[in-house]
């Protein structure tokens, strides 16, 4: 289970040190930390492009003729892309390499992204944005694998992928403030903002990371990724468009029985296969099964929780998408300061941790509820709630990410993090798209009643019975953490068996 990363390191020269190829240079050693740097940023953009894009919508609407429903294929054809891939991404990089398919991931999003800036008609950027998703699928995976290449097991590799993680919920949050400043001057540049950044990590790349070669045996299962690629993509998909065609409805039913029939061909595939996708060794940890059901509904958490937040910004206090920006300014800055404190709560165990910030998050979340409404105070009835709930995105997606990585090394920790970044991405997916329904659903049947409340309260109202179910969702995840059991780290265990058999 433990790997030597100088075994992944080639073509270093005699006058190379041991650590050639890991990061800036520190003394006359190599620095993990800048390495990490380079793998943190490019996971920045991939969502902070997704938050941007979401404020941009408007424009692009404007500018490129989409129609109401053809419109949501521009967050749509990312996320099917993203989520649908990001398994057997996350497999290959125990295959291809991890730096091979990161720096390819890096120049995909990145002339993805070009191409999207350029659209003149709507389906160049619904294709640019599949292809969008695709680049970031190949790194994300591969970035965390290489993370648990350059930091050995302990608190540095936690600390790294707390951060690592929660760029995640800090540029969902910021995205939201850069959308309003960029969108101001052209829709575009919700795309070009990504083409220096990504042409500068493509280049630091070669020099910082480390050069990989093939670790795992066997092949990729072909048919497991397949099933589960096209399985994820129609249950995304249903449950997406379900909403619009209507839950009962003929095709709804028939997508949901099709993803039943491709996800089971998967399970029945990896108990099968000689080279299953998801490493048997993997399901048989029961951290690992119930970290990533616990991720998934951070996940959901996350997504569905910023889509409330944009939509009762503009809609029901009637915001514009710049003071909308300004507004949501103390959000990341307090899940920023979660992921500072999530490694200090980490001691006390990641389950135990990741109890802390959905229980955060259900309080801020109910105490937003409570006041929803056009009238309420912005500070006591929006800021301060948001905050308390942002400081528990930072602490719970963390420690999830630590709970589905740790005491993983070698040929399957690129496996673990493209499940685990999977798991997140679907059930965001799928929280997004239930709660969406629900707040429309409850909106719907108030602007029916005889007499009706204006628009603006029924929206409230909505959206506020969504919060209550998302509070729900928290308190659930939390009694999910303690199925959770962590004992003390491998080389801990080996040692005291040591020290016991010596007094003996």
């Amino acid at each position: 289970m433990t790997s030597d990363i100088s075994s992944e390191i080639q073509g270093a020269g005699p006058q190379d040190p041991p650590d050639a190829g890991r990061g800036g240079v520190r003394g006359g050693v190599r620095s993990p930390w800048a390495t990490f740097w380079v793998l943190a940023l490019i996971e920045f953009i991939t969502v902070l492009d997704t938050s941007i894009v979401n404020v941009a919508l408007p424009s692009i609407q404007h500018d490129l003729g989409f129609s109401a429903t053809g419109l949501a294929w521009v967050v749509d054809a990312f996320l099917l892309a993203y989520a649908g891939s990001l398994l057997l991404a996350g497999r290959a990089t125990d295959f291809v390499g991890r730096r091979r398919l990161f720096v390819t991931g890096v120049a995909v999003f990145t002339l993805a992204s070009l191409l999207c800036a350029a659209a003149t008609e709507d389906w160049h950027l619904v294709t640019g944005r599949v292809v969008q998703g695709l680049g970031a699928a190949m790194v994300v995976p591969a970035a965390l694998a290489l993370i648990t290449d350059i930091f050995p097991e302990g608190a540095e590799r936690n600390k790294a992928i707390g951060i690592f993680s929660g760029m995640g919920g800090f540029a969902a949050a910021a995205g939201v403030l850069f959308g309003g400043l960029l969108t101001a001057a052209a829709w575009q540049w919700a795309f070009l903002i990504n083409v220096p950044i990504g042409l500068g990590v493509f280049i630091a790349s070669f020099r910082m990371l480390p050069r990989t070669h093939q670790q795992a045996s066997g092949g990729i299962d072909v048919t497991g990724a397949l099933s589960l690629s096209l399985g994820l993509v129609v249950l995304i998909y249903a449950v997406i468009r379900g909403q619009v065609q209507g839950w009962g409805s003929a095709a709804t039913l028939a997508q949901f029985a099709a993803a039943v029939v491709l996800l089971g061909v998967f399970v029945i595939r990896q108990r099968t296969a000689e080279d299953p996708l998801v490493p048997r060794m993997l399901l048989a940890r029961r951290n690992i099964v119930v970290g990533n059901a616990a991720i998934a509904i951070v996940g959901a958490l996350m997504f569905a929780t910023f889509f409330v937040i944009t939509l009762y910004m503009q809609k029901v206090r009637g915001y514009g998408p710049l003071l909308t920006g300004l507004t949501y300014l103390p959000i990341p800055i307090a899940t920023f300061t979660g992921t500072q404190l999530a490694p200090r709560l980490l001691r006390f165990g990641p389950h135990n941790s990741m109890a802390i910030g959905l229980l955060l998050q259900a309080a801020g979340l109910a105490w937003w509820a409570a006041l929803i409404g056009g009238d309420a105070q912005l500070v006591t009835g929006f800021l301060a709630p948001t905050v308390v709930w942002g400081l528990g995105v930072g602490i719970a997606i963390v420690s999830a990410f630590v709970t589905c990585t740790m005491g993983l090394d070698g040929p399957i920790a690129g496996a673990a993090s493209g499940l685990a970044t999977m798991s997140q991405q679907v059930g965001g997916a799928v929280g997004l798209a239930l709660l969406a329904a629900l707040a429309e659903s409850h909106t719907h049947t108030l602007l029916g009643r005889s007499p009706a409340p204006a628009a603006e309260e029924a929206l409230a109202a909505g959206y506020g019975w969504a919060l209550w179910v998302a509070v729900a969702l928290a308190v659930a995840g939390v009694l999910l953490t303690r199925l959770l059991n962590f004992g003390p780290p491998p080389q801990q265990a080996d040692q005291g068996a040591a020290q016991e058999g010596s007094a003996a």
